[in-house]
């Protein structure tokens, strides 16, 4: 019985279902056994999505500095002041010299 190809949706999905899984850290090894069961891909095709998948991963990451670090700046803000609400002082306090040193305020 003849496999059909994967559609351009399919190739899609499972591009990104294994840039999920590498970025939980999933090991290759893992990745090749889970293609294998899920999908019943060969090696040489999981190699071929995890290049892509790692491509992807690559470009959520290729922003300028600044972009990144306002980016980070924003997330920490986020994160202290629901640190603040749940009455978690420590971890906001954490948030709020991140910040700082990432801003280069600190002495």
């Amino acid at each position: 019985m003849e496999k059909k190809k994967a559609t351009q949706s399919e190739k899609e999905y499972r591009t990104y279902r294994i840039a999920a899984l590498l970025s939980r850290g999933v090991t290759r090894s893992e990745i090749i056994k889970y293609t294998a069961a899920e999908w019943g891909l060969k090696l040489r095709q999981t190699e071929q999505y995890i290049q892509d998948a790692r491509i992807i991963l690559k470009k959520d990451f290729d922003i300028d500095r600044r972009q990144f670090t306002a980016d980070i700046l924003s997330q920490l803000s986020t994160l202290q002041k629901e640190a603040r609400n749940s009455n978690q002082l420590n971890v906001a306090l954490g948030c709020i010299n991140s910040m700082a040193k990432i801003a280069q305020i600190t002495t």
